[in-house]
C-alpha cells in the first residue's frame, strides 16, 4: 500500500495535464443555468434516442468512411438541437430532468470523440473494425488517440505512445 501510494502521487505530480482546472465547475455551473431557464423547445429523450440509434447503426464496431461521416453529420445537427433543450423540472433538488440533459451533452461529446477518432484510425483493430482498412497497422496505429476540445469548441486529435508490457501485441486471429 505504501509503494502503491508514492507511486500514485509520483505519477499525479509528473503527469502532463491538459490544463490547471482554476474555476473548471464555472462553465458546468454555467451551462446549470442556462438549461433551468431554458425556453426551447427540444427534449432530452427525442434527442438522446436518436443519437443512440444513430450511434448504433453508423458507428458500430463496423464501420466505414461513408458511415462515420454520416454519424459526424447527425453529432453536429444533435448538438446545435442541444442547445435548445429545455427541461420541466427547474428545481434545485433531486433534479433527475437536469441530470438527463446534462448527461446528454456528456453523451454528445463522447459521440463525436468516439466518430472523430474512428474516422482518422484508418485500419481495424479490437472492437474497431473499418470495413474500408480490414488490415490491423501497428506501424502507424500503435498509440492512443487523445481527444482535446479548445475553449473555442474546436475539436483536434493527438496521439500518445503505447507504453508495451511483457506480452508483444498482435493481431486476433479466430
Amino acid at each position: 500500500g505504501k509503494r502503491g501510494g508514492r507511486a500514485m502521487s509520483d505519477w499525479v505530480v509528473n503527469e502532463n495535464w491538459a490544463g490547471d482546472g482554476v474555476n473548471a465547475e464555472s462553465d458546468v455551473l454555467g451551462s446549470i443555468e442556462a438549461m433551468k431557464h431554458s425556453s426551447g423547445t427540444e427534449k432530452v429523450a427525442v434527442i438522446r434516442e436518436e443519437l443512440q440509434a444513430d450511434m448504433m447503426d453508423k458507428a458500430s464496431v463496423f464501420r466505414t468512411e461513408e458511415s462515420l461521416a454520416a454519424a459526424d453529420a447527425k453529432i453536429i445537427e444533435l448538438r446545435e438541437r442541444y442547445s435548445r433543450v429545455t427541461i420541466d423540472d427547474k428545481g434545485p433538488t433531486f433534479n433527475y430532468d437536469l441530470t438527463e440533459a446534462l448527461e446528454l451533452g456528456n453523451l454528445i461529446d463522447l459521440a463525436e470523440t468516439v466518430v472523430l477518432g474512428a474516422r482518422a484510425r484508418t485500419e481495424s483493430r479490437g472492437a474497431h473494425w473499418r470495413d474500408d482498412f480490414p488490415k490491423r497497422n501497428d506501424d502507424e496505429w500503435m498509440q492512443h488517440t487523445l481527444v482535446t476540445r479548445a475553449e473555442n469548441g474546436d475539436v483536434s486529435l493527438s496521439y500518445k505512445p503505447v507504453t508495451q508490457g511483457p506480452y508483444t501485441p498482435m493481431e486476433r486471429k479466430y
